[in-house]
């Protein structure tokens, strides 16, 4: 969509002239269906061992730091604020390595 907005500077700025009201209309109608598709995903899951409940939880907390202690990272080399300070990057990082194990 972005290639055919840079090739059509029409489309582009009929694009650009979207009120951010209606942009955070959508984009709070986009993160509903994320959020239950994600729900709907893990209503899926076998809860019945530890392994996949801690797993869940462990991710989803590990997601939350950036937001609930927007510091907490703030003591760490660059590097690894570049990657801790991203919960979607970290939480999913978290939910792989622990899947591995």
């Amino acid at each position: 969509i972005l290639i055919l907005l840079g090739l059509f500077p029409k489309l582009a700025a009929i694009v650009a002239s979207i009120p951010n009201a209606v942009l955070g209309g959508a984009g709070i109608a986009m993160f509903g269906m994320i959020v239950a598709s994600g729900i709907r995903s893990l209503g899926k899951v076998s809860f019945d061992g530890n392994h996949n409940l801690m797993l869940v939880a462990i991710s989803i907390g590990v997601a939350m730091i950036p937001i609930a202690a927007p510091n907490f990272y703030a003591n760490f080399p660059d590097w690894a604020q570049i990657i801790l300070k991203s919960g979607i990057t970290f939480g999913s990082i978290m939910a792989i390595l622990l899947n591995l194990l």
